[in-house]
């Protein structure tokens, strides 16, 4: 009898540990994201991990296990598919379309969530960069991506990198100025806020690329060189690997294109 009780025990304690150690959906789904470039040649990256990721933070949102996490990495993932694992401009945005979308949701319920105020931003910008940038303003969504730019610089300057500088300073150089339409745009305040972004984070490839780029619009080829020089010779950080070698491909796509 003692031994029947001592088994039961054990198989108790067993099972303990089992549900103890349980992943929820949202862990699994940053599991299978932190795996994301697992399978990859080149720039080309597998969808399997992604896929898997994706699923699971579809399934932490429906079974409200942690919402605003969820939300955070779920509206990442499609930025990362459109932007990397996708391959046709169709696929693309349609990932961004879902991650606009879910966005626009998502901001409404967590409006002080820096992190999913920057996502719906990105890909919304993607969606309408894919769109046209030409058209996209003129329909209004630049005037929309900016607003939400600066109420993301507003919550926190420093996020990310000075991710709300970069942004800003993106869409001043690459949106169009429009007489009597879109008169925003311009290059003085897209270097001022480039500019900071480097100094928040001066290592940061992708804040070294934007600029380099910018500069190469405003003939300032020299300058611009020497950056895209820097991003080349750089090691793409482990944890985000794909998106710092496709900053790098960019570079010596454009270091060769202002040397020809």
């Amino acid at each position: 009898m003692k031994v029947f009780f001592k088994l039961v025990i054990v198989v108790f304690i067993g099972l303990g540990g089992t549900y103890s150690f349980a992943q929820t959906n949202l862990e699994k789904g940053i599991t299978f994201y932190n795996l994301r470039a697992e399978t990859h040649e080149g720039l080309v990256v597998d969808s399997a991990n992604i896929n898997q990721a994706i699923n699971f933070f579809q399934k932490s949102i429906e079974l409200k296990e942690n919402n605003e996490k969820a939300y955070d990495y779920l509206l990442l993932s499609y930025y990362y598919k459109g932007a990397f694992v996708a391959r046709t401009k169709d696929e693309q945005m349609k990932n961004y379309l879902m991650g606009t979308s879910l966005g626009e949701k998502a901001i409404k319920l967590y409006p002080q969530n820096p992190t999913i105020l920057l996502w719906y931003i990105a890909n919304f910008s993607k969606y309408g960069e894919a769109k046209g940038v030409v058209s996209s303003a003129k329909e209004g969504l630049a005037d929309k991506i900016k607003t939400y730019t600066e109420k993301l610089l507003e919550l926190d300057p420093n996020f990310a990198d000075g991710a709300p500088h970069k942004l800003l300073g993106v869409i001043n150089y690459k949106v169009p100025y429009i007489p009597l339409f879109l008169t925003w745009p311009s290059k003085e305040v897209a270097e001022e806020h480039l500019i900071k972004a480097l100094k928040i984070n001066p290592k940061s490839i992708s804040n070294i690329y934007f600029y380099a780029e910018f500069l190469t619009e405003v003939k300032r080829n020299t300058e611009a060189k020497i950056l895209l020089e820097k991003i080349i010779n750089a090691s793409p950080r482990e944890d985000a690997l794909i998106e710092d070698l496709y900053d790098i491909d960019m570079a010596k796509k454009l270091l060769e294109k202002i040397t020809k």
